[in-house]
């Protein structure tokens, strides 16, 4: 049809609908209108716009796939607002509506929380078995070098006057010493080590809080500059940047209106405010500069928060350190303080070839004192001593100063004592000088270092005390000029104190048959010092007696004495085949001599001891390995159930291309329809 001049054409009402063409479907922004008659080449082209927005998508999730910490995106499509017509309502296409994170706050929140829980016990099982590998090796452990010692002086014992076996004790001696250094500075290397991740975490969660923080600004624009939708990269950069906060240190994150979300951590410490973040540091301690502190700095300032750090690699740290490092590197020190003091002591009882007294065997351990670093009085601690090895605890001590007086608290169980200058507790006794300011507080650490610094102090095989100092015999009848006439003997004493032997003096005991007692003759002056009473009807089968002075002798005596027989206690002067001082040194071996309550007796020996420390560290490690395991399993089910929402499925996102792409195929086709008819009517209005 053609138009004729002059004269009105009428037009065909669908041929209206076809050229009312809104080239702005799919766009909701009002730009180009929406009072138009959607036609079907809007609907079209609204398809094709939305379909290729998912696509973009699918493409997205697919390119994102291996992406670390990538939640998949879900396009949202919306039917347009229908147009109302004389037939009723006309659909009018389709719009996005979004783009959706797949996301799971709740399961995120567990990988978390177990991310942490995981973090700690790897952190803790990797050193708390370097430690039972030194401690369990035979080859480097304590065990074995205490057993050769003993075995040592077990050999010197069948021959005391050997040179080359008196050798050998000296170098097992010097061994064993040398197993307590290399010991000690495993376990002070591990410190140094620790100290020294210590400080990397703190450093890797400072630069984590300062991404968080930037990440939180460009979240709070980017949802500003959307009108309130979420940008979802962000949101996934976010999430990876708190798993990985999460494995350094557990943290608490609190979502806050603009979009920021708050990340706590120990009890309530604010790492990170919306776009601001404190930071965390490391210190020596106050009272001990190997024992280092974390500190938290705000705007409010900078304090000490170890005590309120948990979970996650810094949580495992500290927990190895109280738990494994201090208490074992105590436990060490006692084993080497009790046998170089008890050594030390028994040694002294005896006589080398020389004829002298045994002096010390080991080196005398120290006591470690530590003036915390805020002390403002003049007040310090002049002497520590060690009264009693076997009283002594594998504890470290605080020695604070109050308003009157001074506490001493034990820090294994926090019991606390009222302390004076010069008592004994735990084995041990302080001397206190000047005046202390209320508050001052000092370290006491009475083991913590004595395998650092024990020390063989004889290198001359000679001066190895084998025999014991005083020897008993019969000296004859006093009454009657010859041997002693009964059938009495008297048992080799053995002396408790050596600094009271004289080697000038004699003791004798003259027995009296008349009164049914011994006279004794302390001093060699001919006159008595001391009866001691023995019935040989009720005592014949041997009555022990002990003797205040010239070394407290300890001896029995047994039989039937004649009246006049006597006895002497004299100092073994050449005695070079005596093996009673060996024989004494080696059952210390087997002898209960730590771990008591004082008075000189205990309730484990040393390689008990040491036995304990291995036991305990190995059962800490095997509980952290399973308890590790079964974390690992549940981070991984928690990994799982959170990937099954969150992670991209290639399989599925092929299907989607596949389906958006017909969908877009569909909507380019009812574009090309919605062209054919609209040239076919075209075509009809010309002719």
């Amino acid at each position: 049809m053609h138009d004729i001049p002059g004269q009105a054409v009428s037009r065909p009402d669908c041929l209206t609908g076809l050229l009312t063409i809104d080239l702005d479907a799919g766009d909701d922004s009002g730009l180009l209108g929406n009072d138009k008659m959607a036609g079907i080449l809007d609907i079209g082209v609204s398809g094709l716009l939305s379909f290729q927005n998912a696509l973009n998508t699918t493409g997205h999730n697919i390119a994102n796939s291996d992406t670390e910490g990538y939640s998949r995106q879900r396009t949202l499509l919306s039917t347009q607002v229908p147009q109302l017509t004389g037939a009723g309502w006309i659909g009018s296409g389709v719009k996005v509506a979004g783009i959706d994170r797949m996301y799971d706050n709740f399961l995120a929140t567990q990988v978390r929380s177990t991310q942490s829980v995981s973090s700690q016990l790897q952190a803790y099982l990797s050193y708390s078995e370097r430690i039972d590998n030194v401690l369990a090796d035979p080859n480097i452990g304590l065990d074995p070098a205490i057993q050769s010692f003993f075995d040592a002086t077990q050999v010197l014992a069948d021959d005391p006057s050997s040179i080359p076996s008196r050798q050998v004790v000296l170098s097992e001696a010097n061994s064993l010493a040398d197993r307590f250094h290399d010991l000690g500075r495993q376990f002070t290397g591990l410190r140094g080590q620790l100290n020294n991740e210590l400080e990397s975490v703190t450093r890797e969660i400072n630069d984590l809080a300062e991404s968080l923080s930037r990440v939180n600004q460009s979240i709070i624009e980017s949802i500003g500059a959307a009108g309130g939708d979420d940008p979802n990269d962000l949101l996934d950069k976010r999430e990876v940047l708190l798993n990985e906060l999460a494995k350094r240190v557990e943290i608490t994150v609190v979502p806050q209106d603009d979009g920021a979300w708050n990340v706590f951590i120990g009890k309530g410490q604010s790492l990170v405010i919306g776009p601001n973040a404190s930071t965390l540091g490391t210190q020596p301690g106050a009272t001990d500069s190997d024992h280092w502190d974390v500190t938290f700095t705000d705007t409010v300032g900078s304090r000490v928060i170890t005590d309120q750090l948990t979970g996650g690699e810094i949580g495992g740290l500290l927990d190895f350190r109280d738990q494994i490092l201090d208490p074992g590197q105590n436990q060490l020190g006692l084993v080497a303080i009790g046998i170089s003091e008890r050594l030390n002591a028994q040694h002294n009882l005896g006589i080398d070839l020389n004829g002298a007294l045994g002096g010390q065997l080991f080196s005398t351990p120290q006591i470690t004192v530590a003036e915390s670093s805020g002390n403002g009085g003049a007040a310090s601690v002049a002497a520590a001593t060690i009264v009693d090895s076997g009283a002594l605890t594998a504890s470290d001590y605080l020695l604070k100063a109050g308003a009157v007086g001074y506490t001493l608290t034990r820090l294994t169980d926090g019991q606390s004592w009222n302390y004076v200058s010069g008592d004994v507790r735990d084995g041990f006794s302080l001397t206190l000088a000047g005046a202390a300011d209320p508050g001052d507080e000092f370290l006491i650490q009475p083991t913590r270092n004595a395998p650092l610094f024990m020390e063989l102090q004889i290198n001359d095989p000679r001066r190895l005390a084998a025999a014991g100092p005083l020897r008993a015999g019969p000296d004859g009848n006093r009454n009657d000029p010859g041997p002693n006439q009964g059938d009495a003997s008297v048992s080799q004493p053995r002396v408790s104190n050596a600094a009271s032997i004289d080697s000038a003096t004699n003791i004798s005991l003259v027995f009296d048959a008349n009164n049914n007692r011994f006279d004794v003759d302390l001093d060699g002056n001919g006159a008595v010092d001391l009866q001691l009473a023995y019935d040989p009807s009720t005592d014949g089968n041997g009555k022990q007696f002990v003797l205040a002075g010239y070394g407290d002798p300890a001896f029995s005596v047994s039989g039937s004495p004649v009246d006049g027989d006597s006895f002497v206690i004299s100092f073994n002067q050449g005695g070079i085949g005596d093996n009673r001082n060996a024989l004494a040194l080696a059952e210390l071996q087997f002898q209960d001599t730590l771990l008591g309550s004082g008075g000189g007796s205990g309730t484990a020996t040393f390689q008990e001891v040491f036995g304990q420390m291995v036991s305990d560290v190995g059962s800490k490690s095997r509980h952290a390995r399973v308890n590790a395991e079964a974390t690992d399993g549940l981070l991984e089910r928690h990994q799982m159930s959170l990937s099954s929402i969150s992670g991209v499925n290639l399989d599925e996102e092929a299907a989607n291309l596949i389906r958006f792409q017909q969908a877009y195929q569909a909507s380019a086709q009812v574009i090309s329809v919605a062209n054919t008819l609209f040239d076919t009517l075209l075509g009809a209005v010309r002719r």
